[in-house]
């Protein structure tokens, strides 16, 4: 039970395989209440949004905070060519106003304000907001619980190392951000995407940030809406990491596990005793 502390229940070895020096630095969670419902609500909503009119996605967008908020499409890059490929919705599921007047004109990109989208005028889209909001919780809660025993890992490996470090960082932020993101279909005839290369949706990575949640897939078909029969899904498609001999590994996660990887501040934290998830 993760949501227990480390003195209550020894966690020590399935963390260290996980999550540690050796491992590939991402961790499965099941039985986090809430948790399937919340998903189930939300996903599906993706595909409802990134079908709504050009001009009105793109009132969502927050070119002030570099798109860390909002709708985003063509923003980000794939290699050296800017990806339409997939879009992405920002938000922060703690707090609509994040940090004080002051911190958000310095750090647009940091503490950008929310941009929901109106449902009075989206009935499709109803219930958007409580949605995003209530799975991006649940998210960010088991993830407090994860940072506890990480920091009893390192507190055991790392002299000097502060109690409570991480969880107090992760229990007390404002800075949640959460990301809905929408595969579009590859076109067949587009020469610029190869088949066979794991990180032709987006390109292998560490996340530079502290701990990324991940509430796993869905496959809908773009066009209804609804989801595709598991016989019909490409057995290839969804997460892929790297393990420390550079193997890569197709991540299947079972649809009842939300997932936590590490970033790149929780390894420098942990002076290693954690590791960043190279990923794509």
């Amino acid at each position: 039970d993760i949501s227990k502390s480390p003195d209550e229940t020894n966690l020590a070895a399935q963390l260290e395989s996980a999550i540690g020096g050796g491992s590939v630095g991402i961790i499965a969670i099941r039985n986090v209440p809430g948790f399937v419902e919340a998903k189930n609500a939300f996903l599906p909503m993706a595909h409802t949004l990134a079908h709504l009119e050009p001009e009105y996605l793109k009132s969502l967008e927050d070119p002030t905070s570099f798109y860390n908020a909002g709708w985003s499409h063509g923003k980000e890059k794939l290699g050296d060519e800017p990806d339409f490929a997939k879009a992405s919705y920002y938000f922060n599921p703690l707090t609509d106003v994040p940090g004080t007047q002051e911190e958000r004109e310095q750090f647009p990109a940091s503490y950008p304000c929310n941009k929901w989208p109106n449902e009075d005028d989206l009935p499709q889209l109803k219930h958007f907001k409580q949605s995003a909001q209530t799975l991006g919780k649940i998210l960010h809660q088991t993830t407090v619980h994860v940072a506890k025993h990480i920091d009893a890992m390192a507190s055991k490996k790392v002299v000097g190392y502060k109690k409570d470090l991480l969880f107090d960082a992760m229990q007390n932020t404002e800075k949640a951000k959460g990301r809905l993101l929408y595969y579009y279909p590859i076109d067949k005839q587009d020469d610029t995407i190869t088949k066979s290369k794991e990180d032709n949706w987006i390109g292998w990575h560490n996340d530079s940030g502290f701990l990324t949640s991940l509430a796993g897939d869905l496959f809908l078909d773009d066009e209804t809406g609804k989801p595709i029969p598991q016989d019909q899904i490409d057995p290839e498609a969804g997460l892929y990491v790297t393990s420390r001999s550079g193997e890569s590994i197709h991540v299947k996660v079972p649809h009842d596990c939300m997932m936590v990887q590490i970033g790149e501040c929780v390894q420098i934290l942990t002076g290693g005793v954690v590791v960043a998830t190279p990923h794509c």
